[in-house]
Formats: structure tokens, sequence, C-alpha cells
């Protein structure tokens, strides 16, 4: 890490201000460390140098003492909550790094999948369902027109974009487009109205083509994250209304006057998480009951019980991205890798139970690069067959 001071760099991380690559050569410096520091101090009592450094983290102190990381200065209490997990990120590559270095080469050599076996990361693609029932496949080679309807054209932009424009204003009524990503895949669709919607892998928006003037409602399935556009007329502003489904079963519905948030619905998930970065949403469950989120907050809602508290909101977008930011458990994160990558995650009776992760990964290396990266920690091992991934200790 010569060329650039690195307490300075731990503290722009802790305060959020590095980007992706800085990041990344960030937890490079890291491992390098852990290596040197393995080469010279053969003995080190790992444990208690993690619990020595976490004390320090926490603390705001350097090892040396003479330098300070203020994580309290970071403002919100939901910042300092994420500040705090990045802490514990960084505390983790380099505690998985002497962990690791401790284990002989032969020990090293079972943390390898081999490349003849790897799968590649996801990609941008999408079926668009027309209202009159026609499927397009919207893959990568498909550009410029896509489709007409009543009122509106579909074009699929230089950036890969599927964006509506209006091309009738006086058409006042239009069908219900529905576009679905398969396992494997993403895409993102500007609305009629200026609102942009990123779906993640197996998740679907359902939308019609000419929003009534009245109001604005979508149907999601699996996970999106919104931009919606401010939309007013002389009555006031309109609404944008996103209901969230959750296998069969419509668990919510958000009521947005503009604003940025992300939901996450799918259905082998334990609870339904929407979060949001800017404006206001109000939830509205079922049974009637409601919760008004403010920015930098998160709503998981349980068999119709809503808790409303601190969103690591860094990791709640991380997919839209471009990233994986794994600060949960193994099996969280595998259910996000069997998505991305279109795997089937089988668990041998020995695979741990409770082993929580850290760190940060690029969606667009291959699966070998991910599964090698959660390897780190020796704590779990995994084996690829063709399009399945058995875990075990």
């Amino acid at each position: 890490m010569s060329n650039f001071n690195a307490r300075q760099f731990i503290r722009n991380y802790l305060d959020d201000k590095l980007s992706v690559k800085q990041r990344a050569r960030l937890e490079t410096w890291y491992l390098l460390k852990a290596e040197e520091s393995s080469t010279a101090e053969p003995q080190v009592d790992y444990e208690k140098l993690a619990a020595k450094l976490w004390t320090k983290i926490l603390d705001g102190t350097s090892d040396s003492g003479e330098e300070q990381v203020n994580v309290k200065k970071i403002g919100s209490p939901y910042k300092t909550f994420i500040s705090i997990g990045i802490a514990a990120s960084i505390l983790l590559i380099a505690g998985v790094s002497y962990l690791l270095l401790k284990n002989n080469n032969k020990a090293n050599d079972r943390f390898v999948i081999a490349k003849q076996h790897d799968l590649p990361a996801g990609t941008d693609k999408a079926i668009l369902t027309l209202s009159n029932g026609r499927a397009i496949d919207l893959n990568n080679e498909l550009t410029g027109k896509v489709a007409t309807e009543a009122g509106i054209e579909i074009t699929r932009a230089t950036d890969g974009t599927l964006v509506y424009k209006i091309t009738n204003t006086k058409a006042k009524h239009g069908g219900f487009n529905t576009i679905s990503t398969p396992v494997g895949g993403q895409y993102a669709v500007v609305l009629p109205d200026g609102s942009k919607v990123w779906l993640n892998a197996r998740s679907s928006l359902k939308y019609p083509t000419i929003f009534p003037k009245s109001s604005r409602s979508v149907i999601l399935t699996g996970e999106g994250y919104f931009e919606v556009a401010h939309l007013e007329t002389a009555k006031g502003r309109v609404p944008f209304l996103v209901s969230v489904v959750k296998g069969n079963n419509q668990v919510e519905k958000l009521e947005v006057l503009g604003t940025h948030f992300n939901i996450n619905a799918y259905a082998d998930e334990p609870d339904v998480k929407s979060t949001l970065l800017e404006g206001s949403v109000n939830i509205v469950l079922n049974d009637g009951k409601t919760a008004l989120l403010k920015p930098g907050q998160q709503a998981k809602l349980s068999n119709q019980n809503m808790q409303i508290q601190p969103a690591d909101t860094e990791m709640a977008v991380a997919w839209k991205n471009g990233e994986f930011v794994f600060r949960e458990d193994l099996r969280s994160a595998m259910r996000k890798v069997a998505r991305w990558y279109d795997v089937e995650v089988v668990y041998d009776k020995s695979a741990p139970e409770n082993l929580t992760l850290g760190g940060w990964m690029s969606r667009s290396t291959s699966i070998s690069e991910v599964l090698n990266h959660i390897q780190l920690t020796g704590k779990v091992h995994f084996k690829l067959e063709g399009r399945r991934v058995i875990v075990s200790k």
C-alpha cells in the first residue's frame, strides 16, 4: 500500500468515502499484510489478535494508539450501524487471512475451485410480455425499437434499459405489460411516467402501458430498486403504488410520493425488506396497519409483523450497483449466489449452521471467485458439480 496513506484510507473506508476500486485495494492490502505477518510471526494467537483489532475499531483507536478512527462522527444512527458493519468487514478480511495462512499448503489446496468447472456471472436478460400475450426475449442482441402498442413505443436504449415513450398523449386506455427476469438475469426499465425500475434475478414487474392521471400502480415479485418520477397534476401529486407479492400472496403495498427505495420480497427469504434511501414511503399491510419510512430506514415484514430498523443501505442496493456485499449469515449469502449464477445449493450435514460472513465482491466475476472468497474463512468448503454447489465444513 505504498504511495498513499494507509490510515487515511481506513478512515475513508469507515466514512464510506472510497470508490469500489479503492475498497478492493484496501482489502488486498490487508491480505498482503496478513501474509507478511504470518511469515514473521508464526506463533500469533489469532483469536486474541482478532479481539484486539475489534476492540480498537470500536474504541476508534489505531494499533499504535496515536491515530483515531471516530466511528461515531458518521452522524445518524443508521450510518453508525453501517460503519460498524464496514469495520467488521475489514476485521473479517484481515482475520480470515490470518486463519487461512495458519494452514499448511495442503490445507490451502482444498480452497480452490477448478476453472474448467467455473460458471459465469448473470447478464442483462428478461422476457417482456405485451398486453396481447406476445413474449419478447430481451437479450443483449436486441437494440432499437422493440414493440409498439396503443399510444406508446418501446425501445431498448444503448445502455440496455427498456424505455417506454408515449406517442399519443390522447390515448386513455392501455393494457398491462410484464417484464420478468430469470435466474441469472437482471434488467432495467423506464416506465411511461419516467420512473426507473431495476429488477434483480428471478423477479417480475407488472405495469400499465398508460398510467391513469389519478394514480400509478405496479405489481412486484422478487426484488426491485425504484427511482420514482415526481408527477403532479392540477389536483396535486400523483401517488405511485407498489403492490408487493411474495409467493402467490400480496403482502403489503407501498404508497410513494417520489423517492428511491429497494424491495426484497423473494419467496425463499424469511422476511420482506423495504429499504428507503430518499424521499418518503408509507407501507400499508393487509390488516390495515401502516408505517411511514424515513430515509435510512428499513421495514422488515415477517408474517404480517413489521419491524422498523436502521438500514444497511449499501448492502440493500449492492446488487443494483453490481456488487455482492456480505454482512450476513452463510445461507443468506448463498441464496444470492444461487439466484445470480443459476445454481442449486445443497448443504452437507457437516455444513456450518451459524457462520457470519463479511466482505465485498463484484457481481461480474465468475462463481469460483465468489466461492473461493467465502472459503477464505476456513470454516466452509464448496464443491461445484455442474450447477450444484455442495456446501460442507
